[in-house]
């Protein structure tokens, strides 16, 4: 495989707080400390093994041992055993939880996290570092999950079921799962291990074991939060939230310090940053002067209270507390993630000073362009750096037609024969007749409407002589921007798996992370 790397800033796919995100020195007052080399993680651990109990520890490791125990890898469970032990960190990514673990960039966040662990782990001796996987199970916006694009399939889960989507049964998954096998029908490769997952249970189940298997190579601890155990952690924040309510000030406080440096604020702080989950929905926890609404029903704070103590599990962090929630229950020195979630991290510093937690390092995960060998050849034989292809489809193409020399046809002279020609049948229309100038108006408008349709016959007939390499640029564009995206956005990692041999593509891929850099990694795959 070959390597190489573009800059952000020449991608204008990248918004401009994720090209500048690398200079972190910039962005200083709203981070625990700039994350430029490993040093930062040695520092961070003096700071987080005074605030994290070997109670909270103990209740970590055992709710993983239960979650994963049916089927950890070896390097798994090397890595449970490992977290046991005090001198033991994590890094961490996470997401939603996307059908069959889709797209890319979901690849890019985990691998990521799983390279710096190990460049960490082979400096130092006195601490060990493990890679997490955290799943949003709480998220409800199940819109955004439901489908994946696997080759030119569109397989998309079609279920009625609200609430929080870890928490959805898989009474009509079962469909959907295997038209997901029979793309894979008689391919004995890892993808097999993919095919044959447990249907028992609910979704976060599913995914959590369907992440595993992908990562069982790697070690990766894949963690579903939604548990009463962990949430008891959490307790003494959510109730801090409820009755004080301290997040809505830190955010709005550090939004206005974002907007003094040109940068826009990207998730909406709420008075209480709680959701109430019940009856299969997930509702806002709203202040009702000195009762709160849970799902349109309004209580005292004493009745909250009594729901706190007694179905802690129903109570769901957004998107502004769902981070203190991580921090809280896991050992953890520095997220893992893209330049959106960047963005809304940089909003909450404030947030976990109020809530009394470590806030930690973040770095932004590295982004892939992955180039297969058809690809690579077309890129090669069009003469142009990988760079151009990241304009729209148009625009490549009108500049290549503008960069041939055989379509460059000269049509002055016909154009000024026109002229003089239009101009002699005006002047001798007058001379006859000027009430019928505009016989001689209609006559040369018709004449140049043929001159047009001359001129552009010609042009088409010599386009078709490039018709290939048109072609070729089109099919370059899809991959670098399918549907106008970024290939990361857009695309399966199976289409650059189609067998199913996915290991043999995250090993590459892993291969060529570079954690403390900022650039789009390109990855030819076709160069051994």
């Amino acid at each position: 495989m070959n390597v190489s790397h573009i800059s952000r800033k020449i991608v204008p796919q990248f918004s401009s707080f994720s090209a500048n995100f690398g200079n972190q020195d910039v962005l200083a007052s709203f981070l625990q400390q700039p994350f430029t080399d490993l040093s930062a993680l040695s520092a961070q651990i003096a700071l987080k093994k005074e605030a994290y109990s070997a109670e909270s520890r103990k209740t970590l490791v055992t709710v993983l041992q239960k979650q994963l125990g049916g089927y950890c890898s070896i390097a798994q469970q090397e890595n449970i055993q490992l977290l046991a032990q005090e001198s033991t960190f994590t890094i961490t990514t996470g997401h939603q939880l996307t059908l069959f673990g889709g797209p890319l960039y979901l690849i890019y966040k985990v691998l990521h996290v799983v390279r710096l662990c190990a460049l960490f782990n082979e400096t130092t001796t006195d601490n060990k570092l493990v890679p997490i996987f955290w799943m949003a199970s709480e998220d409800h916006d199940f819109d955004e999950v439901k489908h994946a694009r696997v080759f030119q399939h569109k397989l998309s889960w079609d279920s009625q079921q609200t609430g929080a989507v870890g928490r959805f049964d898989l009474t009509d998954f079962t469909e959907i799962y295997t038209e997901f096998a029979n793309l894979f029908e008689g391919k004995e490769t890892a993808i097999q291990s993919l095919l044959q997952l447990s249907l028992t249970r609910n979704y976060a189940a599913f995914t959590q074991e369907f992440i595993s298997t992908l990562f069982a190579d790697f070690g990766v601890l894949v963690l579903q939060p939604d548990t009463p155990e962990l949430k008891n952690q959490f307790r003494t924040v959510i109730e801090n939230e409820l009755f004080h309510q301290p997040s809505f000030e830190a955010v709005n406080t550090t939004n206005k310090l974002l907007l003094e440096k040109g940068i826009q604020p990207q998730a909406t702080v709420r008075e209480i940053n709680l959701f109430y989950l019940s009856n299969g929905k997930r509702k806002r926890i709203i202040q009702d002067g000195t009762n709160y609404l849970l799902d349109e029903k309004s209580v005292t704070q004493d009745e909250i209270s009594h729901l706190l103590a007694t179905e802690i599990e129903n109570f769901s962090p957004n998107v502004i507390l769902r981070p203190v929630y991580q921090e809280t229950i896991l050992p953890n020195l520095a997220y893992i993630g893209g330049g959106g979630e960047m963005a809304y991290w940089v909003q909450l510093k404030k947030v976990f000073e109020a809530h009394q937690t470590i806030f930690p390092l973040l770095q932004q995960r590295n982004s892939f362009l992955l180039l297969d060998a058809n690809t690579s050849k077309k890129i090669k034989k069009s003469g142009w750096d990988v760079t151009h292809f990241f304009a729209e489809k148009q625009q490549l193409r009108a500049a290549y037609l503008a960069e041939q020399p055989d379509l460059q046809v000269d049509f002055s002279a016909i154009t000024a024969a026109f002229e003089t020609l239009s101009q002699a049948m005006q002047d001798k229309t007058k001379a006859v007749d000027e009430s019928l100038s505009s016989l001689a108006s209609a006559e040369t408008a018709r004449i140049k409407n043929q001159l047009d349709q001359f001129e552009a016959k010609l042009l088409k007939q010599l386009k078709t002589k490039h018709e290939q390499q048109l072609a070729a640029i089109d099919f370059i564009s899809e991959r670098f921007l399918p549907a106008n995206e970024l290939q990361e956005r857009a695309l399966h990692w199976l289409n650059f798996a189609p067998a199913g041999d996915f290991n043999n593509l995250f090993h590459a891929i892993y291969q060529a992370v570079d954690p403390f850099q900022n650039d789009l990694i390109v990855l030819d795959l076709s160069v051994d």
